[in-house]
């Protein structure tokens, strides 16, 4: 006999019309949850990723050396989105 359930706070709670004998033993299988369907990187996203991480490389090598705080890290960026805006 197979019978399906949840776990719920420990406990196995069986589908709806389900029952067993008290004192029966039982083994418990769990199952492996369905992954979702992997999804298709197009080349473009790729290279956008690849532009972004480049800009980012370029921006950390900008500051390398240069002590700044918080703050002036910010102004930067605003101005560089600014810039080109």
């Amino acid at each position: 006999m197979q019978c399906q359930g949840t776990v719920q706070g420990n406990r196995v709670i069986l589908e709806e019309g389900i029952s067993l004998p008290d004192g029966i033993r039982v083994t418990v299988i769990v199952a492996p949850e369905e992954q979702p369907a992997p999804v298709d990187i197009t080349h473009e996203a790729v290279a956008q990723r690849q532009a972004l991480g480049e800009r980012m490389q370029a921006f950390g090598q900008r500051l390398a050396g240069r002590r700044l705080h918080l703050g002036d890290l910010i102004i930067e960026g605003r101005e560089e989105l600014e810039d080109r805006a």
